[in-house]
């Protein structure tokens, strides 16, 4: 018994340390250099874009199984513990802290450092690991994020500008409005995009002053 309780520590231990690495490589990524490598053909660069195309989900999961890690990690220990000093209340109360301080530094603090060296190398590497946790966590991600999305109220829809505004924007040049040829450029083109039903991307605007 004491040895799956002490293997179900580190096997939670990796858990933690893989999650809290793994938050890190994704925060600190260049995601242009992630899809260059994808469009390159790169199967672990596209399992990651995927991943960052999706950050509330990748974070929510990543979240999901640190907290399970957590509560593995900590009830192993506490139930090791009670079996390794059962009649000292002392050895009981290193044994606690010891364990906190391997958590906090291997779980936390090592893989954190260890992704934020070199994220895109630690996180290609990593990239099949986290197809196999996305996978397994996936129906507990979910659960979680539909709860938080019964629970509280979603941010109110952001207005959008609408014609009439974009076309009052460059009356009103004429009327003193500090605005450079670019920025009226600009405008112009967002305008014709939406008379003409194109979807107004950064990618469709520089598309059309190409050809302006």
């Amino acid at each position: 018994m004491q040895f799956l309780l002490a293997v179900l520590m580190l096997a939670a231990l990796a858990l933690a340390g893989f999650c809290a690495g793994a938050e890190t490589g994704f925060l600190s990524l260049n995601r242009g250099r992630i899809t260059h490598l994808s469009r390159e053909g790169s199967k672990a660069a596209q399992l990651i874009a995927r991943a960052l195309a999706d950050m509330p989900r990748t974070l929510t999961s990543l979240l999901v199984g640190n907290n399970l890690a957590a509560v593995a990690y900590s009830s192993a220990s506490a139930a090791l513990a009670a079996r390794l000093f059962d009649s000292s209340r002392i050895g009981q109360g290193v044994w606690s802290c010891a364990a906190a301080l391997v958590m906090l530094y291997a779980g936390e603090f090592l893989p954190k450092l260890f992704c934020a060296m070199r994220p895109l190398s630690r996180m290609l590497t990593l990239a099949k690991i986290w197809r196999l946790f996305s996978y397994v966590i996936a129906p507990l991600g979910g659960a979680a994020t539909a709860a938080v999305t019964f629970f509280l109220k979603r941010p109110a829809a952001k207005e959008r500008v609408t014609t009439s505004e974009l076309l009052r924007i460059l009356e009103d040049r004429k009327d003193g409005v500090r605005l450079t040829d670019f920025e009226s450029a600009l405008i112009s083109r967002i305008l014709v995009l939406r008379k003409k039903g194109r979807p107004v991307t950064a990618e469709e605007i520089l598309k059309a002053l190409d050809e302006e």
